[in-house]
């Protein structure tokens, strides 16, 4: 035992440290990088190491200068497969990045979004304060009006712009250099000309593309969906898609990840988006938001269901029965991958009224318990289920839903104010015991003391069976996953049960609530906690 608790990172072979440094952020290695000598040449002389420079979070800061020392001293002339993210660097100037293109070029990925680019929000920098503000920015839920994207934020005056811009010069040669190989391409927010899309449309080679908010017209995304004909990531958020760029998505046969906007009805109608989804077979994380076609039922239904269910999920054998009657006697075969994520909300605006206060705008969709039992029925691995101002659903509906998703790690439900629902009686950690994000609005639960789950605590206090806190936490009943919680508009949550929660849910890093039980945070006080 005393060999184990004397054990130190710094005594371990290079080969093992080498196999560990790979995975860390380049936050990590520099941090690592005033630990100690050793480990500072390790780090810094392996070129590997920083063959992906993801220098998003030092945007703040981070200057041309900066830019061309990294890349000098720690980019080959002659390696391949270079990797950029400069998401939200604004003092790097267009004319830096074409230099930095004569130094280096043939890029694998490149992310130059206007604003920062985390798709990690666990980060914890102690002594760099900065940094956790833009994590929490940006994170998928720590923002005062939801994830980014699910609001439509309108500027004051036309003459408002974007925190940072590349000119189309630039962003065309740096494109340009690199494409045969670059695979990975993010531009959000960066206003793109045409002439830039058909540089984009000659990267056949790309996997994931990102032109949300690039006010692109639909000419231009309808050139360059017909060309880049190999890519499995696609976000186009916050642009107004006609039916004809959904016809062009439609034929992306390898497609893994869609996020769209649907902010015209009079142009794309819900047999359009359903017509479009029944030709993804491989689909497994599909966003709309922004939506104003109004009735969503045909999008899930037809567009992302194979199995026909119009009732609770009692028994399969009997649902998969009938399906084969209405088949002519054949059973219905899976011919789509099953959703991981879906995420679907209504069109939100916020219009800006003074320096602190703004206006709120806000639509509902409407989605019955029939895709709540489709969902249940053809996609009961989903991993994240997100549901905004949901109208027509019912509690039975989405208990339904919710006994036959034990993979749910991410839960958000917000109810279209005005409209009944009883409290939910399944959202516990028996039927979702895997829950690391849960976001309720307007929802009742119907017990929360099965949330809290004491009892198993005090039993194993009793007995003397736990000596640590790892004990404590595999014996413990609650969620045990549990690291956010955002609560608004939920009267039988009391403090009883939050006290139990913090002490209990040892993950748990992130609380918001507003009129919540017997607290009383107000709006003006709907700032996350952090535990």
């Amino acid at each position: 035992m005393e060999k184990v608790n004397n054990l130190k990172l710094d005594i371990l072979p290079t080969e093992v440290i080498l196999a560990i440094f790979k995975y860390l952020s380049i936050i990590d290695k520099c941090q690592l990088c005033q630990v100690c000598k050793r480990f500072r040449l390790l780090i810094y002389n392996n070129i590997e190491f920083w063959k992906y420079l993801d220098l998003s979070p030092f945007g703040e800061y981070l200057s041309n200068q900066d830019l061309f020392i990294i890349a000098k001293t720690r980019w080959k002339s002659d390696m391949e497969g270079h990797k950029l993210d400069l998401s939200g660097c604004k003092l790097i100037a267009s004319y830096a990045l074409e230099k930095l293109v004569e130094m280096h070029s043939n890029f694998q990925e490149i992310h130059l979004n206007a604003e920062p680019r985390y798709d990690n929000w666990k980060y914890e920098i102690e002594n760099d304060e900065w940094i956790k503000r833009q994590y929490f920015k940006k994170c998928p839920t720590f923002s005062k009006f939801g994830r980014p994207g699910l609001y439509q934020r309108w500027k004051i005056t036309k003459k408002s712009t974007q925190s940072w811009k590349i000119s189309n010069k630039s962003i065309q040669i740096i494109l340009k250099g690199s494409i045969k190989n670059l695979k990975y391409l993010s531009l959000g927010n960066q206003s793109l000309h045409p002439e830039t899309a058909i540089v984009i449309s000659n990267c056949s080679q790309l996997v994931q593309l990102d032109l949300s908010g690039t006010n692109l017209n639909n000419a231009s995304l309808q050139d360059i969906l017909s060309h880049v004909n190999q890519l499995e990531f696609l976000k186009l958020l916050d642009l107004e898609l006609s039916a004809m760029t959904l016809m062009m998505v439609s034929l992306l046969k390898n497609l893994r990840q869609l996020h769209i906007s649907v902010q015209n009805r009079s142009i794309i109608s819900a047999k359009t988006v359903a017509g479009m989804l029944k030709n993804l077979k491989k689909l497994e994380d599909f966003r709309m938001n922004q939506t104003m076609i109004g009735e969503v039922d045909r999008v899930v239904i037809e567009g992302l269901s194979w199995i026909f269910c119009d009732g609770p999920v009692e028994d399969l054998t009997s649902i998969l029965e009938k399906n084969k009657i209405k088949n002519g006697g054949n059973f219905i075969e899976q011919n789509r991958s099953p959703l991981h994520h879906l995420d679907l909300s209504p069109k939100l605006d916020i219009y800006p009224r003074g320096q602190q206060r703004s206006t709120q705008i806000e639509h509902y969709i409407t989605i019955s318990n029939s895709s709540l039992w489709s969902l249940a029925v053809n996609h009961p691995f989903l991993i994240s289920l997100r549901l905004v101002n949901a109208y027509a659903i019912s509690a039975e509906g989405i208990d339904g839903l919710l006994s036959s998703l034990q993979c749910l790690e991410i839960f958000e439900l917000r109810r279209w104010r005005g409209t009944e629902l009883d409290p939910l009686q399944k959202l516990t950690p028996t039927f979702c015991p895997k829950l690391k994000e849960i976001v309720l609005h307007g929802i009742e639960v119907a017990n929360f003391d099965e949330w809290t789950d004491e009892d198993s605590t005090n039993n194993v206090t009793q007995t003397g069976e736990c000596h640590d806190d790892k004990d404590r936490v595999l014996r413990n009943g609650g969620f045990q996953n549990l690291e956010i919680l955002d609560l608004l508009e939920v009267s039988t949550f009391f403090k009883k049960h939050f006290d139990i929660i913090v002490k209990n849910c040892v993950k748990l890093c992130k609380v918001r609530l507003v009129r919540v039980g017997d607290f009383n945070f107000l709006d003006e006080e709907s700032e996350w906690m952090d535990i």
